[in-house]
Order: structure tokens, then sequence, then C-alpha cells
């Protein structure tokens, strides 16, 4: 038992050290964050990702290109919407980009850590104009910008960790318990952790997502009118607690709150980005 306490001390030890030394700070909010992998690291997990990924999209024939008459314009749209909130973030020439444009009903955006931009054709009918698009493309962009997969692999990290130190204490204590604690304590972390980082990373990246499409030329008010589509589309929904996102009437209030701030750049594209 001794032993298995210094172990365990060691390893708290270890880990308060790693995050000492691993403290960050996002660019344009300022906000504190715990980054335990490198950039390098993550575009190395986001480069295999999206290998496999392209792979089957090839596979099966949904990868738009500019030989597709019927999809041609909306490729021309998603690339320059894409390239101008790329260059609004100072990011043209940080990673090798590539803009997808996917056949697929599902509306659906993403920006991987590695420069490589995928958009669903099944999200231009409710982003409906540029300006739309470029919410969401600004949004998923301010998730690069605050390396917001770093953080979630740290997160989750350091919540299995946790996890591990509190079980092999219950284990010590009474290992009658130490299945109903470990549940418990999985369970708190979940939802007492990382859904609610989730929520704030969804959230931080509308922030930088309506700050960067304005900056880019894009009327930041139609963020909050994508919101209303999306609401409308959605149907019903659980707990805001149990969810990885905010609702959608919480991101349409936030971005109100922000929309001053936007209003700035949309006003002066000259304007550097804040640093916090």
């Amino acid at each position: 038992m001794r032993a298995a306490g210094r172990s365990r001390g060691t390893l708290i030890g270890l880990l308060v050290a790693a995050v000492a030394v691993a403290c960050a700070t996002v660019p344009i909010t300022g906000r504190s964050q715990v980054l335990l992998f490198s950039d390098q690291q993550v575009a190395r997990l986001a480069d295999q990702q999206h290998a496999k990924f392209m792979a089957a999209a090839r596979e099966k024939g949904v990868v738009v290109t500019s030989a597709d008459a019927s999809d041609a314009r909306n490729l021309d749209t998603v690339h320059a919407v894409g390239r101008r909130i790329i260059d609004a973030a100072g990011l043209a020439s940080r990673y090798r980009w590539e803009i997808t444009l996917l056949r697929d009903r599902t509306a659906n955006a993403s920006v991987l850590p590695n420069g490589k931009m995928i958009v669903h054709t099944g999200l231009l009918p409710i982003a409906r104009n540029d300006a739309g698009l470029a919410a969401v493309l600004g949004h998923e962009v301010g998730h690069v910008i605050a390396r917001h997969s770093a953080e979630r692999l740290s997160q989750t990290m350091l919540a299995q960790v946790g996890v591990q130190v509190a079980n092999a204490a219950v284990a010590l204590y009474d290992p009658r318990y130490q299945a109903l604690t470990g549940a418990a304590l999985g369970l708190g972390a979940q939802y007492g952790v990382l859904l609610p980082y989730s929520r704030a990373h969804e959230s931080e990246a509308d922030h930088i997502g309506v700050l960067l499409m304005a900056k880019a030329g894009y009327e930041p008010a139609e963020s909050i009118a994508l919101w209303e589509r999306m609401e409308e589309r959605g149907g019903s929904r659980g707990p805001e607690w149990m969810s990885s996102h905010p609702n959608p009437g919480t991101r349409r209030e936030q971005l109100r709150a922000w929309l001053p701030e936007a209003r700035r750049y949309y006003e002066n594209r000259a304007l550097p980005l804040p640093i916090r």
C-alpha cells in the first residue's frame, strides 16, 4: 500500500509539473488553457484522420470537383469564402490549406488543425448566402486559432488520469466500492468537466468566428440569422448541460453581445485582431 501511495504521489507530481509548463493563452480571447500536446503532434493525428476520411469519400464518389457541372458554382463559392476567412485569420501561410466540398446531405463543415477544410453540400441551403457560410467557416477556423483540438486531448488525458488516481485511492480504502465509484467518477468527469469545456470551446469559436467573418467583409449579424435557421431545422433538443454544444438560443444571445465588437472589424477590415 505504501508503494502504491508513493507511485500515486509520483504520478500526481508529474501531472502537476506537466500542467505548470503547459499553460498557454488563446490569442484573441485571452483565455488561459492547458496544452499537453504540441501543434505538430495534433497536426500529425489530423493528417492520419483526414487521409482515411478522404480515401473513403473518394471511394464513394462524393468529392465535388471542378468537372462536376451541377456543383461547380457551389465549389467556387466554398473556395472563395473559405479563402477570405483564412486570410482574415492570418493563417494563409501557416498550413498547406485544402478546401473540399462533399456531396452529402449533412449540414456540416469542419476545419482540422492541419489546414484541411471540409464542407458538406447539405450545409449550403441553411447557410443560404455567403455570409451564412462565412459564419460557419469562421467558427471552424476559430477552433484552429484557439488550438481546441490540442486542448481537448489534454483535458481528456487529465480527466482520465484523475479518475484513475481517485479510483486507485478508493480501491486501497475499500475495494468493494471500486466499480461503483469508478462509474460515478467517470460520469462526473464527463458532465462536470469535459462537456462544460466543450460548450466553452464552441462559444469561444463563435466569438472568434464572428470577428473573422466581419474582418473578411461579411455582415456579422448574419451569424445570428444562421442560428435561427439552425434551430428551426434542428427540432427538439435535450438539456444544454448534457450537450457538447450550447443551445442555439444561447449562441444567439452571445453573438448579439459580441456584435458591436465584430462590427468594428466589418467597418474597418484593416483593424488587427485583438491580442489579449
